[in-house]
């Protein structure tokens, strides 16, 4: 995920964020100046004139907010409890599968919650959620047989 915001939030100068999806190593540059780690979720701004701590607050799933020169600036939005609901609603019912549902619906529940996040529509987010509700139930239902058919071949 790579974002960059420029606004009066950011004193009108470039704010670049970027986050490793399977890593989560994180990269902050700030008027095209690399901001080195200094703890987990805390980078420093040094000019030569200024010296500023950027605080990280926040992930992929709650929403990702960096607080700077005593603002917060919004990089990530927080999900709403609908688009939560929905993502659960696409996994839970292939935990009846067992294990292989359960590995379906998880992929799938988080897929569909990457995607509604950037969906302004909310009857487009019923749509894709249904989409992938349908997806992992079909696919838990045929490799769950398919299992059985290779363990079980006299049934």
């Amino acid at each position: 995920m790579k974002i960059t915001i420029n606004n009066e939030l950011t004193k009108n100068k470039e704010l670049y964020f970027e986050e490793g999806f399977w890593t989560g190593k994180r990269t902050v540059k700030y008027d095209g100046v690399t901001l080195p780690k200094q703890r987990k979720n805390l980078y420093l701004y040094d000019n030569g004139q200024t010296t500023e701590y950027f605080e990280i607050i926040g992930n992929q799933l709650i929403g990702i907010s960096i607080k700077l020169f005593g603002k917060n600036v919004e990089i990530l939005r927080k999900l709403e409890w609908y688009e939560i609901v929905m993502s659960l609603l696409v996994f839970l019912p292939c935990i009846l599968f067992g294990a292989i549902g359960g590995v379906f619906g998880g992929a799938l529940g988080f897929t569909n919650l990457v995607i509604i996040r950037q969906v302004d529509k909310l009857y487009l987010k019923i749509i894709f959620s249904v989409e992938f509700l349908a997806l992992a139930m079909l696919a838990s239902y045929i490799f769950a047989v398919l299992i059985l058919k290779i363990v079980f071949p006299y049934l």
